[in-house]
């Protein structure tokens, strides 16, 4: 029964080992993509504590930020105003003397998380964060204590709320670390798996089962030059399909196996004519084919 189908043409079998090529391709699986990864790291904490203490951070950074904020704004625009008396710039200078001391504070601990990663690095954030504790420690100080220095409660209502600022900001800072560790996990995982599908990928011919998605798209290949033959390929067994689909595999190498053969008979056809040219004593050799022999 196999005799009677049409064989492949060198064009159709080429496109039958692509379309295998394709078939391993897409039983690989598509190609990763970063987003596939996102959120794969189990974070160390539950999601619902990270997010309360987050909210509440920003509350208790908004609570102690806003008398903080108004202390170095009146304490800043007054000191500047004594020197230059305009309006503008002493509005000006308070609010910058606010973004110096309060937000320096948070800036400066956040970037920790991800600019501290060398010893020049972190002790330029950490003395730059220093700096600004105690603009703000001072300005608060001093606008608060006046008339009020023997109050424990005056101190504590003076100093507190810069020192709740960098306390907050070291926590989002430990938090900014945590989030920092799962997407360099994640990102981690998304390279091994990227690098593992290009591996695979790169040669479908190395797949495990590459002779059976092989022997399939031949079959498909087969099945389509052949259509016009539907009675004698419905009955075709499965023996029938190995022997074409192995027919189809080795019709590539017929002259290569050719060329062996020669390869192998040269050296007996060689002392054939030795022989026979010897044997008629005139030095004249008759031709020789490997027909002949």
């Amino acid at each position: 029964m196999t005799l009677s189908i049409r064989p492949l043409t060198q064009e159709q079998r080429q496109a039958a080992r692509k379309a295998a090529h394709d078939a391993v391709i897409r039983a690989i699986g598509a190609k990763p993509t970063r987003e596939q990864f996102a959120y794969t790291t189990i974070s160390k904490y539950p999601p619902a504590i990270t997010r309360l203490i987050s909210s509440l951070c920003l509350v208790l950074l908004l609570a102690a930020f806003t008398p903080s904020a108004i202390r170095l704004y009146v304490i800043g625009s007054q000191t500047f105003g004594q020197a230059v008396s305009s309006s503008v710039a002493m509005t000006m200078v308070g609010l910058a003397t606010v973004l110096s001391a309060e937000v320096g504070q948070v800036v400066f601990s956040l970037a920790l998380a991800t600019l501290g990663t060398s010893r020049s690095s972190r002790r330029l954030l950490y003395s730059s964060m220093a700096i600004s504790t105690i603009l703000a420690l001072t300005g608060n100080i001093q606008t608060a204590l006046p008339g009020h220095t023997q109050s424990p409660f005056a101190w504590l209502e003076a100093v507190t709320p810069p020192l709740i600022v960098l306390s907050t900001a070291y926590v989002l800072k430990e938090q900014a670390l945590e989030n920092i560790e799962q997407r360099h996990a994640d990102e981690r995982a998304f390279r091994e798996a990227l690098a593992e599908w290009q591996t695979d990928t790169a040669s479908p011919e190395e797949h495990p089962h590459w002779m059976q998605f092989y022997a399939n798209a031949l079959r498909d290949a087969l099945r389509k030059a052949n259509n016009r033959r539907q009675e004698a390929l419905s009955q075709m067994t499965v023996e029938d399909w190995c022997v074409a689909v192995t027919r189809e595999m080795q019709a590539d190498l017929w002259y290569q196996d050719t060329e062996q053969e020669r390869e192998v008979a040269q050296p007996f056809i060689t002392a054939v004519e030795a022989i026979t040219a010897s044997s008629n004593g005139n030095g004249s050799r008759p031709k020789v084919s490997a027909t002949a022999v």
